[in-house]
């Protein structure tokens, strides 16, 4: 994983990430020997705990294997990607949270922070929100004592863990669907798209897009993995590959193939694009974000293009079709596109 070490990236620390960073200094940190950071940006505030306390065993997670790779450390952090926060035991745990962030991922890794801290440790955490009530609402009923700091640029809290929780919250779920004449299953847990349900674009892609028995079919940015469940179901003898940079949604997909004994769907962790383990495809399904920067859909084409064998086909659904009009497609043909229900599905054949 090539990592953007604090020398290549000219990149500051994220606001929230900052008021960690800053609050260190309110804690004994030379007590500290094994510390986790949870960071919505490049973990520099890990670096940052290294530097106070260079003996100490230092961990930056990520659940999304992009963001892990974009971590600015060295090679004295651990860089851990996986669904969960890892299974240890930590003095320090630093978790700066963004004032947008999603509210249900945040929960859960509040209460994952405080199973992983040892009896007395403390959890730091930071949001870019000055007049927060939110974060301090989460903390006090989980942690025996929180302090609050608060600047111009957000409020900082710091937390001590306590004796064991009596009851934890669970914030996984269940989801069925209908393909065809059966009713299949899938799970989801925060952080992973459309949490708690099939979103409107992927029945879309189920109801929609024709797949032919014994074809191999790529879904990249699977999410809970309906799509690619769905083309397995149906592709019967083919192979189907689902794609996604969050652990997370890659773990729910493999929790829908042990439901159902799935034996011709593969589940994959990657955000490059370069998967030498992909058969050749005849079909591609791409539902990449449709709103802010295009970047990323280019990114899901270009990957589907070279996934792609001659004469296979992209199906693309969106609700910004001007933008990939405007694109030149190397090796991709613009076949046509149609309206259902509010969005814009394309296919694309590959030459």
């Amino acid at each position: 994983m090539q990592l953007h070490t604090p020398d290549s990236d000219p990149l500051p620390p994220l606001p929230s990430e900052q008021l960690v960073i800053e609050s260190l200094g309110r804690i004994s940190v030379d007590k500290v020997s094994n510390a986790l950071v949870i960071s919505p940006g490049r973990a520099q505030s890990a670096m940052a705990i290294r530097e106070a306390r260079p003996a100490a065993s230092v961990t930056a997670w990520f659940v999304d294997s992009y963001r892990a790779s974009r971590a600015s450390v060295d090679s004295t952090i651990n860089v851990a990607c996986s669904p969960d926060l890892p299974d240890d035991r930590f003095d320090l745990i630093a978790l700066p949270v963004l004032r947008t962030g999603e509210a249900e991922m945040n929960r859960e890794l509040i209460q994952q922070s405080y199973q992983r801290l040892r009896i007395g440790g403390h959890l730091i955490a930071a949001v870019n929100a000055p007049e927060d009530q939110w974060l301090h609402q989460q903390l006090k009923p989980i942690f025996d004592h929180v302090s609050c700091q608060v600047s111009e640029v957000g409020r900082t809290y710091i937390a001590r863990r306590g004796a064991d929780l009596k009851r934890l919250r669970k914030f996984d779920c269940e989801i069925t669907f209908p393909v065809d004449d059966r009713i299949l299953t899938t799970y989801s847990r925060p952080s992973v798209f459309s949490h708690r349900s099939v979103d409107m674009a992927a029945r879309i892609m189920i109801r929609e897009v024709h797949i032919p028995i014994s074809s191999n079919i790529v879904e990249l940015g699977c999410g809970n993995g309906a799509v690619a469940i769905a083309a397995a179901h149906r592709t019967q003898t083919g192979q189907v590959y689902a794609v996604d940079s969050n652990t997370r949604a890659i773990e729910c997909v493999h929790r829908a193939i042990d439901q159902h004994g799935i034996t011709n769907l593969t589940a994959i962790v990657n955000h490059d694009g370069v998967l030498p383990q992909i058969a050749a495809c005849q079909i591609a399904l791409l539902n990449p974000p449709y709103y802010g920067d295009f970047t990323i859909a280019k990114h899901f084409v270009t990957a589907a293009t070279g996934l792609l064998a001659p004469g296979g086909h992209a199906w693309v659904i969106t609700k910004d079709i001007d933008s990939y009009q405007q694109q030149d497609w190397p090796r991709m043909k613009w076949i046509g596109d149609r309206d259902v229900q509010g969005y814009q599905l394309i296919t694309m054949e590959k030459f």
